[in-house]
């Protein structure tokens, strides 16, 4: 059976002391006397005594939680942005407490409804984009950042930082083309969010750049939901087209996993048979065999520009909004062929 949680009152009895000085010394009230302190203390210790740091958050207003709220941080994109904010609130005596959607509205609201009630000092979230309405009425009392996906609705006082998603997209696109590329299979995210939207205006720019003309109901889309299991499904969907495209662009790091996954399932050799890029690096991609040229961007910058902007932000939450942008680096892995003229 559970033991009980020890109370202040459990503390303040074995102390005999009342149940005000032991808050008082929790708080480190100047007011308590030494002796008394160590009393107090000794007791807390003896009975392992955890304050409720929650409570005392809601009751003071108070809290020294950030909450980052992500799709996956299982993805290493996410762990290296998680370890600079960390690193940087850290210094100021704030705790990051980390969860992950899974990019599910319900999941996403849950956790919303909880950092709400522990009264958190601050939020930065890489939303779903369908709970806009909830989120804008909890930033009326808690400072936020948008990561890498904006809301979409008037009304929201913060700061984003993100990619230049569009520029990624369009020097992907760009690298393909110049190796004559044309049919271009794109593995894309969900297009009610902002960098869906700006990665396919990414690709759609570049390919209009180049002459390329891409009609309403171009083919070689596909909604790969911005996961592994996303990216092996869109190899599965590519093998039904009566005129195969020739090359694949993914628009997710994770996407990118599972699309090599799926290739090596059926056998598709990159850059013999297929030529690949995709957004945001891969972990350990230089021991790869297939090494897809990626679009890179610095998420340790972007973790430590997030923990400056929301610490300045939880210090004085009426400066105006601000945006930080983080471009891309282009490199060149091994998984793109020269397309014959004749193809």
């Amino acid at each position: 059976m559970m033991k009980s949680r020890v109370t202040m009152q459990d503390v303040a009895e074995h102390a005999k002391v009342s149940v005000a000085t032991v808050s008082r010394v929790i708080n480190n009230s100047p007011s308590v006397s030494d002796a008394v302190r160590e009393k107090v203390l000794a007791s807390m210790k003896a009975l392992a005594f955890v304050p409720n740091y929650v409570a005392r958050s809601l009751k003071m207003n108070t809290s020294t939680t950030v909450g980052f709220m992500v799709a996956d941080i299982s993805n290493s994109y996410y762990i290296s942005m998680a370890r600079a904010l960390e690193d940087v609130v850290a210094k100021y005596n704030y705790n990051l407490t980390v969860c992950s959607t899974g990019n599910d509205k319900e999941r996403e609201l849950r956790y919303l409804k909880l950092y709400h009630s522990q009264n958190v000092a601050a939020l930065l979230i890489n939303t779903t984009g369908k709970n806009d309405k909830f989120i804008l009425e909890m930033n009326k009392y808690i400072p936020m950042i948008m990561l890498n996906r904006r809301i979409q609705q008037p009304g929201f006082v913060g700061d984003y930082i993100g990619e230049d998603n569009f520029r990624g997209s369009y020097l992907l696109t760009k690298q393909l083309l110049a190796f004559g590329h044309r049919r271009i299979y794109v593995l894309h995210g969900p297009r009610h969010f902002s960098n869906s939207q700006e990665r396919l205006q990414g690709f759609e720019a570049a390919m209009e750049e180049f002459g390329v003309s891409l009609p309403e109901d171009y083919p070689y889309y596909y909604n790969a939901n911005y996961t592994v299991e996303g990216g092996y499904s869109g190899i599965e969907h590519m093998m039904k087209y009566k005129i195969p495209p020739t090359a694949i662009i993914s628009h997710n790091n994770m996407i990118t996993v599972g699309a090599l996954h799926g290739l090596a399932a059926k056998r598709i050799i990159a850059p013999g048979d297929i030529s690949i890029a995709g957004f945001e690096t891969i972990e350990n991609l230089t021991l790869m065999m297939t090494r897809p040229t990626v679009v890179a961007y610095d998420t340790t910058v972007m973790g430590q520009m997030a923990g400056e902007a929301i610490l300045s932000r939880i210090n004085d939450p009426k400066i105006p909004n601000g945006e930080s942008i983080v471009q891309p680096k282009l490199i060149n892995g091994n998984a793109i062929g020269l397309l014959p003229e004749d193809d």
